[in-house]
């Protein structure tokens, strides 16, 4: 049997993940309460990185990435004496340190810039906090539409855009099809017909933009729900509400 890839998976480490997924849940949405922080992350220049088409580090890893940074380091600016987060974080993720570190908060970020471990480990919880929100499409649907909204107000990014402004289309990767395919347990979104191995060509799978690109949305695999052709063909460049029904895991 052959072995599995090992850059296929990431370990689980179960720190806080609920928590900092509840605190990106929040933050997208109830945008206003957090406006200034959202500004920081996704406005400004950083709104052109919006518009790249497809990168595996998705928009919404960038948001993550940055949230779980502020929880990680939260006791930092104000209970450094404890540090408890901080000290449980560094044991989980193998990140080697000296109590020094911990003495005041220069000397946490002369550490934090100095050591290259320290965020490749908020980079593995992003990826477990994405993994959680990747699977809830409500959340992805404001998370794009905030995203949109960024895109739209941007004066960045020409090469990326049609002459009215919202993102061209492109090719949606292989990879991007693969991971929303799964996630989607092959049914439509829509109507829940099954779409694996059919052999009524109708009814072949369609990607399509939760976000219309006619509305600003990105194209970005967070922004990709799975439909049959006669439901995509009835939605066309309409937002609409994407369904709250999942699959259960296992039958009654």
């Amino acid at each position: 049997m052959r072995s599995p890839r090992e850059s296929d998976y990431f370990r689980a480490r179960g720190f806080s993940v609920y928590y900092v997924a509840n605190a990106v849940f929040n933050i997208v949405s109830s945008p206003m309460l957090y406006a200034r922080g959202i500004e920081d992350i996704l406005g400004d220049m950083r709104a052109e990185s919006l518009m790249r088409p497809f990168q595996r580090y998705t928009n919404l890893h960038s948001l993550i990435h940055d949230i779980a940074l502020d929880v990680v380091t939260d006791e930092i600016d104000s209970d450094i004496g404890e540090a408890v987060l901080i000290r449980r974080f560094f044991e989980i993720f193998d990140v080697a340190f000296d109590d020094d570190v911990l003495a005041d908060e220069e000397s946490f970020w002369t550490f934090a810039n100095e050591s290259e471990r320290f965020y490749r480990a908020i980079d593995e919880l992003s990826d477990e906090v994405f993994h959680i929100l990747f699977a809830d499409l409500i959340f992805l649907q404001r998370f794009n539409a905030l995203c949109a909204g960024y895109i739209e107000q941007s004066g960045f990014g020409e090469d990326h855009r049609t002459s009215t402004g919202t993102l061209r289309r492109v090719n949606i990767p292989v990879w991007a099809r693969r991971a929303v395919f799964h996630r989607d347990h092959g049914e439509c979104r829509s109507c829940k017909r099954s779409l694996a191995a059919v052999i009524n060509r109708l009814e072949t799978e369609r990607y399509d933009h939760i976000v219309p690109l006619a509305r600003f949305g990105p194209n970005d695999v967070t922004n990709l729900q799975l439909l049959c052709e006669p439901c995509n063909s009835a939605k066309s460049a309409r937002q609409e509400a994407v369904s709250s029904l999942y699959p259960r895991a296992f039958s009654q």
